[in-house]
């Protein structure tokens, strides 16, 4: 996961990674539009050695262990039969970046992310599920949007987007595909 900065990168390749979601809303058996809709509760943690790389060949920097929580709210809709399904969704939270460093800031920023994955039912209640995420945490501390002659506009913000991918089991408590 590097972040580029001016004179270098920022590294935090590695590590454990868990999550959970937890997500309701109408299987197959809804209608319209809400059929396989979900709304998704969802927070993962990622920790890893936080690694300075200098980009005019500088020998690599150690900066401590680099703790990346997010919490996320989203809605997916999915697409399938009672036995596969893909699903795609989007999501909006927080992303907390805290180095185990005390010299060092911790950071909160507004996150927005996309996922696609695909559920496949083992039974109708319990299922296996592979899950990728791209995260675009957003750090710019203020937003600009301006114009400048005629037609054109611009918004300024920097966001440093990361993957996540997983596999996990499901449990369709309702039973209803």
């Amino acid at each position: 996961m590097p972040l580029k900065a001016y004179y270098g990168e920022f590294n935090a390749d590695g590590g454990s990674n868990f999550g959970a979601n937890i997500g309701w809303g109408s299987g197959i058996s809804g209608g319209g539009f809400s059929q396989n809709s979900f709304f998704e509760l969802q927070y993962n943690f990622h920790k890893g050695d936080l690694v300075y790389r200098d980009y005019y060949g500088g020998l690599p920097e150690y900066l401590g262990v680099l703790k990346v929580h997010n919490a996320l709210a989203g809605i997916t809709k999915a697409k399938g039969n009672e036995v596969i399904e893909g699903y795609g969704g989007v999501y909006a939270g927080v992303t907390i970046f805290d180095v185990e460093d005390p010299e060092a800031f911790d950071y909160t920023r507004f996150t927005m992310a996309a996922a696609l994955g695909l559920k496949y039912y083992v039974t109708p209640v319990v299922g296996i599920r592979l899950h990728t995420q791209v995260y675009f945490p957003f750090w710019a501390s203020s937003v600009y949007l301006g114009w400048s002659g005629g037609t054109t506009g611009t918004i300024s913000s920097l966001t440093s987007p990361y993957m996540n991918f997983n596999i996990g089991i499901f449990a369709n408590i309702d039973r209803s595909y």
